[in-house]
């Protein structure tokens, strides 16, 4: 069972989340398996010229007379992969415009919406990598390997900076305040986590509330902000606002997974979760799976704090059923995503939306 997660930011933020995610409103089988190759045509058919847009505009935009400064900001640009954000920005514009066709164009708002979801997302991946000493991300050097600590905090304020700047240049201020507001609740989210190191009994809600803040909130900013800016009614709008909500508590939870059963192949340091005494959901899920004498040894291992106990709780909690569980909520919220869109017309996009959501949480395979 999945817990409710409890809405996120103060009263009337639009639109809230408060359905319940109980396993009975989906089965988790049901999730398409997606061939890698085959999301990227369809990502390529539907928005590929306007992503080599947003890689050009992204090359201008971190410009600097300083050479070390371009370099390094063009570095950590290209350490953000997948451009899932600007993509979900895209694909929303074309799954809920009036553009029928495979090939969308794509206007300069639109291009400064994906451009700066996509800053606030870098600038956070390279604070994210400061605050669990991470040494590389994506089979690269993290930008505090490369460049220290003090040069990858100041960077990631540079990026964010940048990412206003773009979101500033829309006709309208909507796409600004959104995502600043999207920000806020971001590093929100990230200071609740922070905050909460060592703290084994955060509840399941709270944990929810914190990926809410700290991840989905980016993703579903970018939905609703595409599916706006091509002149979506509300209905539309609230649909991809809640689609991006799902995939990102999706993709996080997976990221969670990841960090305890991943290889090297996921080209990031794992077992951040243990380190950072941060306490994920298959911790949660083994925790609540214990009875009182497992509880007491495992939460003095936790405490602890020294590399054996960790290596041991890691054990416990890999040979539990708290992977399976983890997974299977993963894939329940990728469900949920997919349900969000059947208010959208059928499209090329619509489709490609539903396998981003399906190919969310098979990277685990």
């Amino acid at each position: 069972m999945i817990d409710q997660p409890a809405g996120v930011g103060p009263a009337g933020q639009w639109p809230s989340v408060h359905e319940n995610l109980s396993a009975a409103a989906c089965t988790a089988s049901n999730v398409a398996t997606v061939d890698l190759q085959q999301l990227k045509d369809q990502v390529v058919k539907c928005i590929g010229s306007s992503l080599q847009m947003v890689e050009q505009e992204l090359k201008l935009i971190l410009y600097s007379p300083h050479s070390v400064v371009a370099q390094l900001a063009q570095k950590a640009s290209s350490m953000g992969g997948k451009r899932l954000r600007p993509m979900l920005v895209l694909l929303s514009a074309q799954a809920a415009g009036q553009c029928k066709t495979q090939v969308c164009s794509i206007d300069q708002d639109l291009l400064n919406i994906a451009v700066s979801v996509e800053l606030v997302h870098a600038a956070s991946l390279i604070h994210d990598d400061v605050m669990d000493h991470a040494e590389s991300r994506r089979h690269q050097p993290t930008i505090g390997a490369v460049a220290g600590t003090s040069a990858a905090i100041l960077l990631g304020d540079f990026l964010f900076t940048k990412a206003y700047a773009a979101a500033a240049s829309c006709r309208s201020t909507f796409p600004a305040r959104r995502i600043a507001a999207a920000a806020t609740q971001l590093c929100e989210g990230e200071l609740r986590q922070q905050l909460s190191a060592g703290n084994w009994q955060v509840s399941q809600n709270e944990y929810y509330d914190m990926l809410l803040q700290k991840t989905a909130s980016l993703c579903a900013v970018s939905c609703r902000l595409g599916a706006w800016q091509a002149g979506a009614d509300r209905q539309q709008q609230k649909a991809l606002h809640r689609f991006g909500r799902y995939l990102g508590l999706a993709f996080q939870i997976c990221d969670d997974w990841l960090d305890y059963w991943g290889t090297q192949q996921v080209g990031k340091t794992l077992g951040t979760a243990l380190a950072q005494r941060k306490p994920t959901l298959p911790l949660l899920y083994y925790l609540n799976t214990c009875d009182d004498t497992q509880r007491r040894k495992a939460l003095e291992l936790l405490n602890n704090q020294d590399d054996p106990s960790q290596a041991t709780i890691s054990q416990l909690i890999r040979a539990s059923s708290a992977g399976e569980r983890t997974l299977n909520t993963a894939k329940r919220l990728a469900l949920r995503a997919i349900d969000s869109l059947q208010c959208l017309p059928d499209s090329p996009a619509k489709s490609a939306l539903q396998s981003v959501a399906c190919f969310s949480i098979q990277r685990s395979s």
